[in-house]
């Protein structure tokens, strides 16, 4: 049996703040229009010396957010951030000094918004962290024995996990970091879809976890290019609907895809008939994985931005 995973949640304001920052930044779809008005000023203004230094604009935030998400307590966050997007040392220490300024400047404004926003998020991931507290453990125990074909190793899954909880901006959103062992989700007081509740984005995003670091300690090269992302899709879904989290005759395949921002209607299609035949075939997933990588060719996967990923519809 696989091992027990805890998960250490924790309510993170300051992440929020950046979250946000990085939804109004990089004009994605953003559910709280007061919160876009307040931050689309200091954003912008971030992304005009960006684009002015020439430096990359996407792997800037992408890079911004991870950093928070890892250690928001580290000075050079934003520095950091500007290395990795293409700023020359001459530029860095000056720019640095300038968004800095302005992402305070998002921070008050965000801030500002939500007074209260320590208590707000109290309240809303108690209810995610009931709901998982009910059905997480029987979730893990399935997703592992499919993955597995029922003799999951002991410590498949990881023993403890930092659950990062971030104000809603997209009605839906999350990611995990594997170095870290971290996953941050948008605490959203109902399901966008009632067929694919917010339990199930938990799931999943342990589950790549759980998958990441394996292959990086134990599995060879050739694992690390398999679609697991695609494929732990139908398998947390089964895992939900033996449980009753998710009913109806067939798993909601294309629903999860868009909802946690993996693909579209064509892939769903494909990942549908691939595992309807993994159901009719005992081989082991890495080998299933084999075959859904050539039934995905050449169709370009869809892919996440580092820790910030995923996203839904209505907080």
């Amino acid at each position: 049996m696989a091992g027990k995973l805890t998960i250490r949640w924790r309510n993170d304001p300051q992440l929020s703040a950046i979250h946000a920052a990085y939804v109004v930044a990089t004009d994605t779809v953003c559910t709280d229009r007061k919160t876009q008005q307040a931050l689309v000023r200091p954003a912008t203004e971030i992304n005009n010396r960006l684009l002015s230094a020439s430096i990359d604009v996407a792997t800037f935030w992408d890079r911004l957010f991870t950093e928070y998400a890892l250690d928001s307590g580290n000075a050079r966050i934003c520095e950091i951030a500007l290395a990795d997007a293409g700023c020359s040392e001459l530029q860095l220490e000056q720019t640095a000094s300038a968004i800095s300024s302005c992402l305070a400047e998002c921070r008050i404004a965000f801030h500002t918004r939500y007074p209260k926003l320590s208590e707000q998020l109290q309240l809303r991931s108690q209810l995610l962290i009931d709901r998982w507290q009910q059905v997480g453990e029987a979730l893990l125990a399935d997703i592992a024995r499919q993955i597995w074909r029922d003799q999951p190793p002991d410590d498949w899954w990881p023993s403890r996990v930092d659950g990062l909880v971030v104000q809603p901006m997209r009605g839906g959103d999350g990611n995990y970091d594997t170095e870290s062992r971290k996953f941050w989700i948008e605490a959203v007081l109902r399901d966008a879809q009632p067929t694919v509740p917010e339990v199930l984005r938990v799931a999943w995003l342990l589950s790549q976890l759980a998958i990441e670091i394996q292959i990086r300690e134990k599995s060879s090269e050739t694992a690390t290019g398999m679609p697991w992302s695609l494929g732990a899709v139908p398998v947390v879904l089964a895992a939900g609907a033996k449980l009753g989290i998710t009913t109806g005759s067939d798993l909601p395949i294309l629903t999860a895809l868009q909802l946690w921002r993996l693909g579209d209607g064509a892939t769903a299609g494909t990942l549908r008939k691939w595992w309807d035949e993994c159901q009719q075939s005992a081989s082991p997933m890495p080998v299933a994985l084999k075959t859904l990588d050539r039934m995905l060719r050449p169709a370009s996967h869809a892919s996440g931005r580092g820790i910030n990923s995923t996203e839904s519809g209505d907080s």
